[in-house]
């Protein structure tokens, strides 16, 4: 009996080191590309602002998409969401970094976000189902909360080394062997989970508006700086999403308590980031 609880625990552990190197890639890639952003313009000839479109592209999937990713997860299985989105980043990042065009890029981010919309909260949910109520989930939410703040840091220094040494298309290849890795061993290590209590259909009227409101404001931040933050198109679009935002968090509890699960353990506003980081540049 001993042994096998700390075959156990050894499982959880690195489970959580699975986990948490999924999520961590997830944050990398918002800061990572960013500092790489003059580089990527130069090469693939962006013209005026539309390399912003390679951060936007990635926060507009990943934010809209975000809560209907983990409702899907609950409902269809959170470890067959989190490979799906693993393999969906990596073949994303591959693909970016292979671009030849602006366009092929900017696909491959908005591709990108899609995959770490399901990877994230069916991360998060996993750690949850993996490990039991009390200090030890407390315990593992920190951590993978913490490793998500390092990888968002990390790739502001990662991102100038290895754009400066390497090439700015190595900052969506480094992508590649850790999310292979990851899914080589997650099916072995993470037990597959789902949450029975919750209704067995989703609520795509719900997930819509939740989708549309959170792209809405990403997008009326991103072009904010270009259309003027006190302008028609900025203040119109952002306060159409902040109305379908209410609109959604009013009429579906389930929706609230999800929400702030994710914003506590990955820190919502970190999406938004982006742009703070790209007008510097």
């Amino acid at each position: 009996m001993v042994s096998e609880g700390r075959g156990s625990a050894g499982r959880k552990t690195f489970a959580l080191v699975l986990l948490c190197c999924a999520s961590f890639v997830a944050v990398l890639d918002l800061t990572i590309v960013a500092i790489a952003l003059p580089s990527v313009r130069r090469e693939l000839g962006f013209s005026g602002g539309d390399a912003q479109w390679i951060l936007t592209g990635y926060a507009l999937s990943f934010g809209g998409l975000l809560l209907f990713m983990g409702r899907a997860g609950d409902l269809y299985g959170r470890l067959r969401l989190f490979v799906g989105g693993l393999a969906l980043f990596a073949a994303a990042s591959l693909l970016g970094g292979l671009a030849w065009a602006p366009w092929m890029l900017v696909v491959a981010r908005l591709v990108q976000g899609v995959g770490g919309a399901a990877l994230v909260p069916a991360s998060l949910a996993l750690v949850s189902a993996t490990f039991a109520e009390g200090e030890e989930r407390n315990r593992a939410m920190g951590v993978y909360g913490a490793m998500a703040g390092v990888g968002f840091v990390f790739g502001m220094v990662l991102g100038g080394v290895v754009t400066e040494f390497l090439g700015w298309r190595w900052v969506l290849f480094v992508n590649v062997p850790v999310a292979l890795a990851v899914l080589s061993l997650a099916p072995i290590v993470i037990h597959e989970s789902k949450d029975e209590a919750a209704p067995r259909t989703l609520d795509l009227a719900g997930a819509a508006t939740a989708t549309i409101g959170l792209a809405a404001l990403i997008y009326a931040v991103s072009e904010a700086p270009k259309n003027g933050w006190a302008s028609p198109a900025t203040l119109g679009t952002a306060g159409l999403g902040a109305v379908l935002l209410v609109l959604s968090w009013a009429t579906n509890a389930e929706r609230r308590r999800r929400w702030c699960r994710y914003r506590f353990c990955i820190g919502v506003p970190w999406p938004f980031r982006t742009w703070r980081s790209s007008s510097n540049l």
